[in-house]
């Protein structure tokens, strides 16, 4: 157990299969040339943020474009125009589906790319071209609206390919990790910007990791908030899950080399046993080799700054599709 001190710097892309990034065109139904299809679901997760209560998101339609052919819009709901999901309810291995069993062309795709519905209000430029009724809820009760910094005709791009084959059923999850995306906008005061950090899950190939911290570990003026019965937040408590085994938490956030998630600890009431703990956990984690590390400091932690934090402990971890591994600080 050693004390790493961390001079931090988050920014733009993640590790593994992320790659947000804003860019325009148009758009039109089509299908790539394979001549087959399969069936695609898409769901939706959150690495968290400790100052909000909640982040509603505001989807519209999605368009897939095939890396062979035209570009295909995905409307979210016969009924519905948007579909409003609070990404913060979706911790851990807590996803929602945007759409299940959609049939697709088969073949390789090059991105997905979201679209938020444009907040009514703002009905002049430049404002209008960048605001969207999405909004970030704060503890306090008061709430902002979202931003999308390449423009809403834009939307939001996951620049990350991935295949379907003829007659395949194939389920991904995009992890938004708030701790990076959302950060306070300042060309428009009142609001916050939803910058780029998605990643990209084949949910075949995904495990999770969980643990408990020992109340021995914290600090002596840590406390938690109740956000609900039987959980409390703990404000600054966090995981950080970084690729490979046995790396120093000292350096790592730059361009290539980021965290690929990271998970809060909340206090939490187990009803199964009636105890209590302090409890992580990180899901849809690509199968492989990891390294996690616990810090008090997560709250200190600015993506666009380079930010000196503390992780008080480290750990590997070995990831398996399908399974859970647990790992206790």
């Amino acid at each position: 157990m050693n004390k790493i001190g961390n001079l931090t710097r988050l920014v733009g892309l993640g590790i593994a299969t992320a790659g947000l990034v804003a860019c325009g065109g148009g758009s039109s139904d089509g299908s790539s040339s394979g001549g087959g299809t399969g069936q695609m679901s898409l769901a939706v997760t959150d690495a968290p943020v400790d100052s909000a209560s909640r982040v509603v998101v505001r989807f519209t339609h999605i368009e897939l474009q095939p890396s062979d052919g035209e570009r295909i819009r995905i409307d979210l709901g016969e009924d519905e125009s948007v579909r409003e999901i609070d990404l913060l309810a979706l911790q851990g291995e807590d996803s929602e589906f945007l759409f299940e069993d959609e049939e697709v062309p088969a073949g390789d795709y090059a991105w997905i790319r979201f679209y938020l519905e444009p907040e009514e209000g703002a009905s002049t430029p430049p404002l209008s071209n960048y605001a969207t009724s999405s909004f970030i809820e704060f503890v306090d009760g008061y709430s902002e609206n979202l931003i999308i910094p390449g423009g809403l005709q834009a939307g939001l791009q996951l620049s990350s390919g991935f295949s379907v084959a003829d007659g395949e059923e194939v389920s991904f999850t995009v992890d938004f990790d708030l701790r990076k995306a959302i950060r306070e906008d300042n060309r428009f005061e009142g609001y916050h910007r939803m910058r780029r950090s998605l990643r990209l899950v084949d949910n075949r190939e995904a495990g999770a990791i969980t643990g408990t911290v020992d109340p021995d570990r914290l600090p002596a003026d840590f406390t938690c908030e109740e956000r609900e019965e039987g959980l409390h937040a703990c404000p600054g408590a966090a995981v950080y899950v970084f690729e490979g085994p046995d790396r120093e938490p000292r350096d790592l956030r730059d361009d290539d080399d980021d965290a690929v998630t990271t998970a809060n600890v909340y206090y939490r009431h187990v009803e199964a046993t009636g105890d209590w703990e302090y409890r992580y956990t990180a899901g849809f984690l690509e199968a492989g080799d990891y390294t996690v590390a616990l810090t008090f400091q997560a709250d200190e932690d600015d993506p666009e700054e380079a930010t000196p934090i503390d992780f008080v402990d480290q750990a590997n971890a070995e990831v398996e599709a399908g399974e859970t591994t647990e790992v206790n600080f």
